[in-house]
């Protein structure tokens, strides 16, 4: 679907565009369908490198006459092209559009995934102090890569559009708020509708379908609201082990006794109307993340619009925040940029609705790169989730091995007769990463057409 998407880029520019009559569209149009072109395939090609490493680059439409045994770039080759991809889009591209126009690319937005890319290039997997030289699978080591992710994010900061979204429930309504939402640099637009909650929904609501269940591991992670760690071995959490948790929690995951759509209340004890049958959830968890309790697929209809956020202010200032403690500590501004790492995570923790530790001051000392390393990598987890960032973000780490290996986790909720529960985590499914997962394998038909493609390492066999 990328190499889809990079060819109709390619077609849009060399076939499509130059034959549009100046008189329907002026050449400040063309600049600006230009600069959203260049936007989408970097997307697209950035897509590509996070799973595979170095892949076939294709800078032209392609047809039956070329040879298509394309070889795989270097990883540093990907990410310089991708780069500069989005430098022509950010040179293009408005800062901000009309209402009616949201969902299009704008110079935060290329200046956001030049940021990611960034990241991306510097992170463990594919800037490894123990690997020189730049091949398919990783770039040459280069610690100044951190600098650059740091200076890329830095760039979108001080476009001064953008900020954390505090109106409403905040976190919350931000999952389905488009209008007068600067913290949105790019969402995925649809129309309003009810899919979202009708497809996982508990299944005591009629046709809920329960599609993602949370797991205990995610659940376990969340903190309680005054920034201590949670911890089952802690008789006051274990036996209210929803009470007092970081406000995040209660707005991302329906767990048992939850009230819902209707005032419902969840279920998910042995026995429950929400732990019983075959779409039920096995963890004891459902999500709450991007549903809108007036999004009914239920008389009384009611349909929302989502906000699938693809780049948002949240996520840059944790990219920030990861490049500069790499780059500098977690506490030095050397380059005026205008916030440390430390203060770029605290903002997104005081939006959250923390009431302690919001400057990670009781966890991290000062000058302590690794603790903020881990307390950043932790944010990540609790403020993207859903988002589709962990799974890679493990493995950009090069921490996969140790996380993905571990089983996933479950509750056990038994309902007692005077009304309490007791809580019993469990084994839900047991998991297995290897080393060779840290790559997405080409597809063999991909290698098959392609003689010249090159196989990551580990999955020849």
């Amino acid at each position: 679907k990328c190499y889809t998407g990079i060819r109709r880029s390619f077609i849009f520019e060399e076939e499509i565009l130059p034959l549009v009559d100046n008189n329907v569209m002026g050449e400040f149009g063309k600049k600006l369908c230009l600069g959203q072109i260049y936007f989408l395939r970097a997307y697209y090609n950035l897509e590509i490198l996070k799973r595979f490493g170095g892949y076939p680059l294709v800078k032209t439409v392609l047809t039956t006459s070329d040879d298509l045994n394309i070889p795989r770039s270097t990883y540093d080759e990907c990410v310089d092209y991708i780069v500069d991809l989005c430098g022509q889009a950010a040179e293009l591209l408005p800062i901000t559009y009309a209402t009616n126009q949201l969902g299009r690319a704008t110079k935060g937005a290329a200046l956001a995934l030049k940021a990611r890319t960034l990241l991306y290039a510097a992170s463990p997997l594919f800037n490894d102090p123990t690997q020189v030289d730049d091949t398919f699978e990783h770039g040459k080591y280069d610690a100044s890569k951190w600098e650059k992710a740091a200076e890329a994010a830095a760039a979108v900061i001080k476009l001064n559009t953008y900020g954390l979204y505090t109106d409403g429930k905040g976190y919350e309504d931000f999952f389905y708020t488009l209008d007068k939402n600067n913290e949105i640099i790019l969402s995925r637009m649809c129309a309003a509708h009810n899919d979202v909650e009708r497809l996982n929904g508990p299944v005591s609501i009629t046709n809920g379908e329960g599609g993602t269940c949370p797991s205990l591991n995610l659940v376990n992670d969340y903190e309680m609201i005054d920034g201590k760690a949670f911890d089952w071995n802690n008789p006051e959490h274990a036996a209210n082990p929803f009470a007092n948790r970081d406000p995040r929690f209660e707005k991302s995951i329906l767990y048992n006794g939850s009230t819902w759509m209707n005032n419902m209340v969840v279920e998910t004890f042995t026995g429950g109307k929400d732990f019983t049958g075959v779409k039920a959830t096995r963890t004891g968890f459902y999500i709450r993340k991007f549903c809108n309790i007036s999004a009914s697929w239920n008389a009384p209809i009611g349909k929302a619009f989502h906000c699938f956020p693809l780049l948002r202010y949240g996520d840059l200032l944790l990219m920030y925040a990861e490049a500069m403690n790499e780059a500098y500590g977690p506490d030095t501004d050397s380059k005026g940029y205008g916030l440390t790492a430390r203060q770029a995570v605290a903002l997104i923790r005081e939006r959250a609705g923390l009431t302690g530790n919001i400057d990670l001051s009781e966890t991290v000392p000062a000058g302590n790169r690794e603790k903020m390393r881990i307390a950043i990598q932790h944010e990540r987890r609790i403020e993207l989730a859903f988002e589709e960032h962990r799974h890679l973000d493990l493995r950009r780490w090069k921490l996969a091995e140790q996380v993905l290996n571990q089983p996933v986790l479950g509750l056990k909720i038994d309902k007692k007769e005077d009304g309490t529960f007791t809580y019993t985590p469990q084994v839900v499914e047991s998991r297995e990463f290897t080393p060779k997962m840290y790559l997405y394998p080409f597809p063999q038909s991909e290698m098959s057409r392609n003689t010249n493609l090159k196989q990551n390492t580990g999955w020849n066999s």
